[in-house]
């Protein structure tokens, strides 16, 4: 029989995402701002924020909803990207999609299905 998805897990597990990256990037401003900042190294943290708020809010998504935890992740790190993406843009930058975001898209794809599948056994 055909079950359906809990989507209120879902919203918890993108808004719990997009707090942890929040909470990640003040304290990444701090550091950088008693240390100094590089280009390459902004991109590698940004990448490992995402990576860590798509992991903890798809985890806590399928634990939360119990079943088709592969799909809970995809969803919470699909509505996660696109939060993130509008909230770059209306904090004032260009609106064009470069291959760094498609990169980064993918990637949260990846890990939050496999964040989602995580969550479902633990």
């Amino acid at each position: 029989m055909y079950k359906k998805i809990n989507y209120i897990c879902v919203g918890q597990g993108a808004i719990r995402a997009c707090v942890v990256t929040l909470i990640l990037l003040i304290i990444f401003t701090g550091i950088t701002s008693i240390f100094g900042d590089n280009d390459s190294v902004k991109s590698v943290v940004y990448m490992i924020i995402t990576c860590l708020s798509v992991l903890y809010g798809a985890s806590y998504a399928a634990s939360k909803a119990g079943k088709k935890g592969w799909l809970v992740g995809l969803m919470v790190a699909a509505i996660y990207s696109v939060c993130i993406y509008l909230a770059s843009i209306g904090a004032g930058r260009e609106s064009v999609f470069v291959m760094r975001d498609v990169v980064r898209f993918c990637l949260a794809l990846v890990v939050g299905t496999l964040s989602g599948m995580l969550g479902i056994n633990i």
